[in-house]
């Protein structure tokens, strides 16, 4: 959203980017202006880091509570910071843009990054921990979930929709969705249901991937050695970073290969390592995975799009939500293995499939031939900001919106 921000003033619209507290200096690192709007999601990532090891059902209660602890503010801080608005552009952990869009009589289009929040039998719901269902089964996943969803939810949602002097809504997802949502990801990689394409507009992935500079001592590490294999969860916490630590340090072990350990929001890489393994914060990934053996991380959708596009094969160990459905997606594509489950996680196992991944002749060329369509795919695709805000073909006679 950040880059979606940067795109859209440089074509001359004035942005107010509105998300919690943990994004406002790369907000305002790139001149966006910047508004508070709900909790800090890492803080709360951090206090309930157990429920992100402890299955599908815990991890949804703490999603559950944190959209509960946080609706109520994001409409109290949205309403102002939307004001004058012509388009709110949301994400799914914004719950209140739509009413707030419907409120100051502005347009909304909700943007997911995987194909998973949309609802259809074709697709498994985002909240279920398999890659893929049969249509029957998806029906009743996807019933059972909304269920859920609006009983935790419709109540709160309706209280503050009429306090900002709104009428109730009937189906909470449906209003959540809105008309014409967007999916960022990449369509080679995670394509919609052939039922929704008439409804979906696709983006694409909105990440940056122009590569950035690698801190020398980084540089100095890949260029002393084998290429090295990546391992990073990326925003998932962790309860006992230490244990966590010593167990992907023996895997490394076992598997013979060299390792950046990326700390992420987990705080990886406490104790003493081998000269095999460094350990790294914030780096460019566009930059470090093209020079990489494989990536070994969590199955956010960006960290799947970039490794992807960087043509590196992967090992998803997802934790929560649509992270199980990129870990799909990338078995699917033949770029990596099935996942290996955070919960489940253990050196042997992941040493196994490092040394299997690195081993496998032809997983690599098909990682490299997705990285080659994907690279081709983003130069031939319009620029997601027409798309989203159905602009012309040519955005200099458009009146630029806010």
């Amino acid at each position: 959203m950040i880059a979606l921000g940067a795109g859209l003033r440089a074509r001359g619209h004035e942005v107010v980017l509105c998300a919690p507290p943990d994004f406002q200096g790369e907000a305002e690192a790139l001149g966006l202006t910047f508004r508070s709007v709900g909790a800090s999601v890492r803080s709360y990532l951090a206090a309930q880091a157990r429920f992100l090891h402890g299955g599908s059902l815990t991890s949804l209660r703490a999603g559950l509570r944190y959209f509960l602890d946080s609706i109520e503010r994001q409409f109290r801080e949205l309403c102002p910071a939307a004001a004058g608005a012509d388009w709110v552009l949301a994400t799914g952990t914004q719950l209140a843009a739509a009413s707030v869009a419907e409120a100051v009589g502005a347009r909304h289009r909700f943007i997911a990054y995987c194909p998973s929040l949309f609802r259809s039998p074709h697709q498994t719901p985002f909240v279920v921990p398999r890659g893929a269902l049969r249509p029957w089964q998806n029906r009743l996943a996807w019933s059972a979930t909304l269920r859920i969803f609006s009983g935790a939810l419709g109540g709160v949602l309706e209280r503050e929709r009429k306090r900002i002097g709104l009428a109730p809504v009937r189906d909470p997802y449906a209003h959540f969705r809105g008309e014409a949502p967007a999916l960022a990801a990449e369509e080679i990689l995670a394509p919609p249901p052939a039922d929704l394409r008439g409804e979906i507009r696709v983006l694409g992935c909105l990440l940056p991937f122009a590569p950035g500079p690698l801190p020398a001592k980084l540089e100095d590490f890949l260029g002393a050695g084998a290429p090295p294999v990546y391992i990073g969860f990326g925003s998932m916490t962790d309860p006992d970073p230490a244990a966590s630590t010593r167990l992907l340090l023996e895997a490394v072990d076992r598997a013979g290969v060299r390792a950046v350990v990326s700390e992420g929001w987990a705080g990886l890489g406490v104790g003493p390592l081998s000269e095999a393994v460094i350990v790294v914060g914030p780096v460019s990934h566009p930059a470090l995975f093209p020079r990489v053996a494989a990536v070994v991380h969590h199955g956010g959708a960006g960290t799947t799009t970039t490794a992807a596009r960087a043509g590196a094969p992967q090992i998803v160990v997802p934790h929560v939500l649509d992270q199980f459905q990129w870990a799909h997606r990338v078995a699917a594509s033949g770029v990596g293995p099935p996942p290996l489950v955070r919960r489940r996680l253990h050196a042997a196992a992941l040493a196994e499939t490092i040394r299997a991944t690195l081993e496998n002749d032809l997983l690599q060329e098909r990682a490299a031939e997705l990285g080659t369509r994907l690279r081709e795919a983003l130069d031939a695709r319009p620029d997601p900001e027409r798309v989203l805000l159905d602009l012309p073909a040519r955005p200099e006679v458009a009146r630029p919106a806010s």
